[in-house]
């Protein structure tokens, strides 16, 4: 089976001003796009003195979106993202045609 490549959005709304910080990004199989995902959302949920801009990130996959998911909460681990990551990847995956082992 071919590579497919996945196309991932992320924002986040700040929760002072009202604006969406935007990143994006494509991988060609799930373990790289759920890093790439976690590392985007950490690095626009927070300023640059540590402070938190909003919790929630919104995702897209393959222009799917998928649930929320709480980024920016310093008291969720990165593999709890993961784990919450990969499911939502994972229930987009079978109309994107993108399989986990990247096959």
């Amino acid at each position: 089976m071919r590579k497919m490549q996945v196309e991932w959005f992320v924002s986040v709304r700040d929760e002072d001003t009202g604006v969406h910080r935007y990143r994006g990004g494509a991988g060609f199989d799930r373990a790289s796009v759920i890093e790439q995902v976690i590392q985007a959302v950490r690095d626009i949920a927070c300023r640059g003195d540590g402070s938190v801009v909003g919790v929630v990130g919104e995702v897209v996959i393959d222009g799917t979106r998928v649930d929320a998911i709480a980024f920016g909460d310093p008291a969720v681990s990165d593999e709890e993202l993961r784990r919450e990551s990969g499911l939502q990847l994972d229930r987009v995956r079978s109309s994107t045609g993108f399989w986990p082992d990247g096959r």
